[in-house]
C-alpha cells in the first residue's frame, strides 16, 4: 500500500522532468529572441541551463533513492535484512545497552500521567500562549473581531498542547470501563519499551501501551499475533525530495471479544525495539502461533 499526497509534495518522474526541461528551454528561447535585452540573454544562457542541470540532479537523486528503497523493501519482506549477521550483531549490542525499563511510580495513574509531562509540550504551549495574550490585549483597543478570532485560534492551539501535557488521553481512558486494580497490578510489574511519545509494556496479565493520543491494555488471551510494519517516509522541502527515514511499528492483532473480528493496534518503536517486542510476546503466549508478518508502506511528507 502506498500513501500519496496528490497535491504536495511533487514527485519528480521522467514525464515531469521532460515537461520542466521543455518549459525551461522554451522560456530560454523567449528570453533570448523575444525579449532580447541583456537581462533576458543572461537568463537564457546562464540561469536556464543551471535550472535544467538542477532539475536533472533532483530527478536522479530521487530516482536513486527509490531504487535503493525498492531493494531494501525486498530485503525487508524476505526477512533477509533482519536475519543478516550484521543486523543481528547490532541487535544484540542494542539489547545490552538498552534493557527493558520498569514503571517509575507505584501507581499506574501517576506513572502514566508523568510520562505525558514532556518538555516539548511545554515549549509547544509557549507560542500559542503568547499569541493568545496578544489577542486579549486587542480588547481594550476596541478590536473585538480580531480579538475573538485570535482567542479562538490560538486558544485552540494552546489547548491541544496543554491537554497532552496534563495527560488527557490517560484521564479519558481511566474514566472508561476498566478493571483498574487488575490492570494496575499487571502494569506495575511490567517491562517497558519506550520510544518518542510511545510505549509498549509487557505486564503480567495484559499488554499495555500508549501513544500520544491513546492508551491500551490488551488481555494476552485476545492477542492473535504480532507483525512488523515499516513505513518509508520521504521528506520534501519546497516540493523537492530532500531525504527519507524509516518508521517501524509493532502491530498487535487483537481479537475483539464482542464481534470476534480482529483489530490492529500500532505502536511506533525503533527497529530493534520492534524485534524485542516480537521476541518478548511469545513468552506471554506460550503455545500460541504468533508468526511475524512484515508490511512495507511508503509515505510522503
Amino acid at each position: 500500500m502506498m500513501k500519496k499526497n496528490k497535491k504536495y509534495p511533487f514527485v519528480m518522474t521522467k514525464k515531469a522532468l521532460a515537461v520542466f526541461i521543455v518549459f525551461t528551454v522554451l522560456m530560454g528561447l523567449y528570453l533570448f529572441f523575444v525579449r532580447g535585452d541583456m537581462a533576458g540573454k543572461f537568463a537564457a544562457c546562464i540561469v536556464c541551463p543551471i535550472l535544467i542541470v538542477y532539475l536533472i540532479y533532483v530527478y536522479r537523486k530521487e530516482s536513486k533513492a527509490d531504487v535503493n528503497a525498492e531493494q531494501k523493501k525486498t530485503q525487508f519482506i524476505s526477512g533477509s535484512y533482519f536475519e543478516s549477521p550484521e543486523w543481528h550483531e547490532k541487535y544484540m549490542v542494542y539489547i545490552k545497552a538498552h534493557p527493558l525499563e520498569k514503571p517509575a511510580y507505584q501507581s499506574m495513574k501517576v506513572d502514566l500521567l508523568k510520562r505525558f509531562q514532556r518538555r516539548e509540550y511545554i515549549f509547544g504551549m509557549m507560542l500559542p500562549l503568547f499569541l493568545l495574550t496578544c489577542s486579549l490585549s486587542l480588547i481594550p483597543m476596541g478590536r473585538y473581531c480580531n480579538a475573538i478570532i485570535g482567542v479562538l485560534l490560538f486558544g485552540s492551539l494552546f489547548w491541544l498542547e496543554f491537554s497532552l501535557f496534563i495527560g488527557m488521553p490517560v484521564r479519558k481512558w481511566l474514566k472508561g470501563d476498566i478493571d483498574y486494580p487488575v490492570l494496575e497490578a499487571s502494569y506495575l510489574k511490567s517491562q517497558m519499551l519506550l520510544y518518542k511519545t510511545n510505549a509498549l509494556a509487557f505486564g503480567t496479565t495484559h499488554l499495555h501501551g500508549f501513544t500520544e493520543n491513546k492508551v491500551y491494555a490488551i488481555d494476552y488471551g485476545s492477542i492473535e499475533g504480532i507483525s512488523r510494519k515499516i513505513v518509508r517516509l520521504k521528506k520534501y522541502e519546497d516540493g523537492i525530495y530532500n531525504t527519507e527515514e524509516y518508521q517501524h511499528f509493532a502491530v498487535i492483532h487483537v481479537r475483539l471479544p464482542e464481534s470476534g473480528e480482529t483489530q490492529d493496534v500500532e505502536i511506533e518503536l525503533n527497529e530493534f525495539q520492534v524485534q524485542m517486542a516480537i521476541d518478548k510476546l511469545p513468552t506471554y503466549k506460550i503455545g500460541e502461533d504468533l508468526r511475524e508478518k512484515i508490511f512495507v508502506n511508503d509515505k510522503y511528507e
